[in-house]
Parts: structure tokens; C-alpha cells; sequence
């Protein structure tokens, strides 16, 4: 049994869709890096002190 080509089609089209909306928000987060300059990755995190009771 062979699926139609016009539900095939649209098939592919929603596959392309979704991978496009789960990638976007990463591109563009990436790409506010690249504009801004920053690194987050690079930053040394910061020690929290515990105070001794």
C-alpha cells in the first residue's frame, strides 16, 4: 500500500516544521552570543560562603 503523494508531502513539510521549531530558540541564542560577546560558558562560577552557626 503506498501513501499519496500529496499526504507524503505534507508529511515531510510537518517533519522540516518541527525541526525548524525546536532549533530556532538554540539559533537564536546562539547567535545573541555571537552578537553580544559573551561567553557564558567561560565565566568561573562563584563559591557561596556557609556561614557556621
Amino acid at each position: 500500500m503506498q501513501i499519496e503523494a500529496h499526504i507524503a508531502n505534507r508529511i515531510v513539510r510537518n517533519i522540516l516544521l518541527s525541526i525548524l521549531l525546536y532549533a530556532l530558540p538554540v539559533v537564536l541564542m546562539l547567535l545573541s552570543f555571537y552578537i553580544s560577546g559573551e561567553r557564558p560558558w567561560e565565566k568561573k562560577a562563584t563559591s557561596r560562603q556557609v556561614s557556621g552557626k
